[in-house]
């Protein structure tokens, strides 16, 4: 179908028109560096490739690349053609690729040369399910040399705008609470979620975004690298975690162009932090002093464990004086809380105030009302453009998700009375997995959790119910410790001073190393329960 334009490739296009040499994406892996210019090149390039084999608005394409230049450059190019971008995790078990790309009924694999084979087995296994797709293999190369940057510019300025109704991207849930669903943004939507992002935290074309994070899920692509694209900034493209190599990378030696902005799950500040533990006192502090020149750093995906923030932040601490800012969202929202741009807004254990077009509320179940009242427990409820408008091709749960127009987040909060944090939200967690139902009270295994990890010792851990004929659930612990032994009586003596006795746990699972997680640092807590307590689930 023919090209067109949308708000991101419109942002892009400014930029390559007012700085056309200034740098859009590094790929590190393949030392190549992108000016905004040549992205536009390459995104006409790719275009023409894809267009043929993009028939009809809203196509289905799955992207299965290695992380580098070619994953946005390809999704970019699918949606200048008019496709429906999936981007999947090449390191995915085939299983799971094939689930969400026969979920998705594409029908086009968009590879590297790296994962071709991959491809074409994802292609014989959509084929079991009566989907079929086509390969197109992308040779990088040859797509930089086809097209002549101001022309491509002046080609891609002259495209119609296409509706912004028009479906832009799948992601699948986490499936953390069952199985995936596919969550179709669209272009509005997109626009509204990044636009948000990067006028919140006041993103800026002088910004260099050090990207560690994967790109099939919300957090590498709508918070840390499409906002930097609409914002004209840099972003760095690592293929993976190499703690070691971010503390050198801020100490910038080689004088590159500095680090100025850093997004992760709190499980890599935790490496990052046991990373700089085994540096010489001299390295320590240049790394945390070269950690101390950023301008932000970001956590997110999961809550950020006191023991972590305190580690962190302290005065003379490992993060050089740095904040990290906690932030709220998920795959069907874009994020839509955020900790106050000013540090003292950064409290812990909260997330914040709603972003630009997202409204926030705490819904009743009982009386069926929003809730006004501080430290009121409801469900978190969210509307306005940036929210999704459809799990793909399930209608029944996209009508069991919304109420009159207002998202049903599953997550339970209160609006703050905390001094400091009035106002904010403080997500207590899962409605269905963090809210403990315990002797008729109601228990949020997130506090539990923040409290366990400022215990001496406790590296990490994971609070789940689990049922009980007795209390309908008890609070179980999954714990990771430095100490040689903990058991149930210590947790319970020592937490006695901070908790309430009825939210002091009764079983206690200990793992040596960690807790099992997916990529964004999330634990699956049903499944958890299965495997730390099959006698008792």
């Amino acid at each position: 179908m023919a090209p067109s334009s949308f708000p991101l490739l419109a942002r892009v296009l400014a930029h390559a028109q007012s700085a056309p040499d200034s740098t859009a994406i590094v790929d590190v892996p393949q030392s190549l560096s992108i000016s905004y210019a040549q992205l536009c090149a390459d995104i006409l390039a790719l275009t023409s490739l894809l267009s043929p084999l993009i028939p009809e608005p809203e196509t289905r394409v799955v992207v299965l690349c290695e992380k580098g230049y070619l994953v946005p450059l390809t999704m970019l190019s699918i949606w200048t053609a008019g496709g429906l971008s999936v981007p999947v995790l090449p390191s995915l078990p085939i299983p799971e690729q094939a689930y969400m790309a026969s979920n998705s009924d594409a029908r086009l694999v968009v590879c590297d040369a790296k994962n071709r084979l991959r491809a074409e087995e994802l292609k014989s296994e959509m084929l079991k399910e009566n989907v079929s797709a086509e390969v197109l293999e992308v040779n990088l190369e040859a797509i930089r040399k086809s097209s002549p940057a101001q022309d491509a510019v002046s080609e891609l300025a002259t495209l119609p705008q296409l509706d912004g109704e028009r479906r832009a991207m799948m992601l699948f849930t986490s499936g953390t609470t069952g199985r995936p669903k596919g969550v179709v943004t669209r272009h509005s939507a997109l626009a509204a979620q990044v636009s948000a992002v990067a006028d919140t935290w006041h993103w800026s074309p002088s910004d260099n975004l050090l990207h560690v994070l994967p790109l099939n899920h919300l957090h590498g692509i709508v918070v840390a690298l499409l906002p930097t694209l609409w914002a004209g900034a840099t972003v760095e493209l690592w293929e993976k975690f190499d703690g070691p190599a971010i503390w050198k990378r801020w100490i910038n030696e080689q004088g590159l162009e500095p680090i100025t902005m850093f997004f992760g799950v709190p499980t890599v500040y935790s490496r990052l932090i046991q990373t700089h533990a085994t540096f010489s006192p001299e390295l320590q502090a240049a790394a945390t002093a070269g950690s101390s020149r950023l301008r932000l750093q970001v956590s997110g995906s999961a809550p950020l464990p006191e023991s972590v923030k305190k580690t962190w932040e302290k005065e003379g601490g490992v993060g050089g004086g740095q904040v990290l800012l906690e932030r709220y969202g998920m795959t069907e929202t874009g994020i839509i809380a955020s900790n106050g741009w000013e540090t003292e807004k950064r409290v812990k254990g909260h997330v914040g105030y709603p972003l630009t077009g997202t409204q926030i509320r705490l819904w009743s179940e009982e009386s069926q009302t929003p809730i006004t009242a501080p430290d009121t427990q409801g469900e978190v409820q969210v509307s306005g453009p940036p929210i999704t408008k459809e799990y793909w091709r399930l209608p029944e749960a996209t009508a069991s998700e919304f109420i009159d127009g207002w998202f049903k987040t599953g997550d339970v909060g209160v609006w703050s009375s905390e001094p400091g944090a009035e106002g904010q939200l403080k997500v207590l967690g899962r409605k269905s997995t963090d809210i403990i139902k315990s002797g008729g009270e109601k228990i949020s295994a997130v506090e539990i959790e923040r409290a366990i990890l400022e215990l001496p010792g406790m590296k990490d851990c994971a609070v789940v119910g689990v049922e009980n004929e007795e209390w309908g659930q008890v609070v179980a612990v999954c714990l990771v410790t430095s100490r040689p032994q903990v058991s149930v009586k210590d947790l319970r003596e020592e937490l006695r001073s901070v908790i309430a006795p009825y939210k002091l746990p009764k079983l206690v699972k200990l793992y040596d190393n960690e807790i099992p997680r997916n990529n964004m640092g999330k634990v699956n807590k049903k499944k958890l329960v299965l495997e730390a307590f099959p006698s008792e689930a």
